[in-house]
């Protein structure tokens, strides 16, 4: 091989695992983002009651918390919109600087990514238009329908029985399976049955009784310390007043916050 070829492929072979091998740019940190007067912010507006989207206006729990949140840091919120199996790829980019979708707090997730502290503690239910279909052990031989990305599609796949499992790529497209009748059934978190069956009152979609509860959390980079610790503490400040059970109340009808 000719030797200058041959370097020439060297030099861009090293080039090339260099590139691959390089850290994400750093995380702005709280004093860029407070300097550049806006919170950059993922979600996939599509889970309620934790958060919707209608003519570009973001509303939801998780909407309301956010910026709340931001207010206190003296900066506004905008909204990127991605499915939730993007999340994770935004915020180690840089693209955004928090996640939210309802999202469970997991070690697996915690491998790749940090929470904030958890936002609410939810139960977990199957869902279906079969009122037969209550507990997790009558998903044996039947199809069920997941947000890929999601802690439910895991929990589901892992089920120690035959089944079929649909993954789509968002919430929007499992509700449209299960109405559909393109699936038997769904998981998914216990306090959607009052917005679900508000948004579809003609569905006859039925909630099965809580099997579990999980902590959920906002999402940021490993190295957004600065940003995440005043998330943090702006969360303890409404926890202190009666603003974070107002907020739950106003799309929970209880208080959700997690017990210690």
């Amino acid at each position: 091989m000719n030797s200058t070829l041959f370097a020439t492929r060297t030099l861009t072979a090293t080039l090339l695992t260099l590139l691959l091998a390089a850290p994400h740019a750093e995380a702005r940190t709280l004093s860029q983002i407070k300097a550049s007067g806006v919170l950059r912010v993922a979600t996939p507006a599509d889970v309620p009651p934790f958060s919707l989207v209608n003519a570009g206006k973001h509303f939801g729990f998780e909407a309301e918390l956010i910026e709340a949140l931001a207010a206190d840091l003296g900066v506004k919120v905008s909204y990127e919109m991605a499915r939730i199996d993007q999340l994770t790829t935004l915020l180690q980019d840089d693209k955004v600087d928090v996640a939210f979708s309802a999202l469970g707090i997991t070690s697996t997730r915690e491998n790749k990514i940090d929470f904030t502290s958890p936002t609410a503690c939810v139960g977990v239910s199957v869902v279906s238009l079969d009122p037969k279909i209550n507990l997790h052990t009558d998903l044996k031989d039947k199809t069920i329908g997941v947000i890929a990305g999601s802690i439910m599609t895991s929990y589901v796949q892992k089920l120690p029985f035959d089944k079929k499992v649909n993954v789509y790529p968002s919430n929007n497209d499992v509700v449209i399976a299960v109405f559909s009748k393109a699936v038997d059934a769904t998981v998914a978190y216990s306090v959607a049955e009052g917005m679900v069956k508000k948004l579809y009152p003609k569905a006859n979609v039925h909630f099965g009784p809580e099997l579990w509860s999980v902590p959920i959390g906002m999402m940021l980079r490993e190295d957004n310390d600065s940003t995440r610790f005043a998330l943090n503490l702006g969360l303890i400040k409404m926890q202190r007043t009666s603003a974070y059970t107002a907020l739950s109340t106003k799309y929970f009808g209880k208080d959700l916050r997690c017990k210690s």
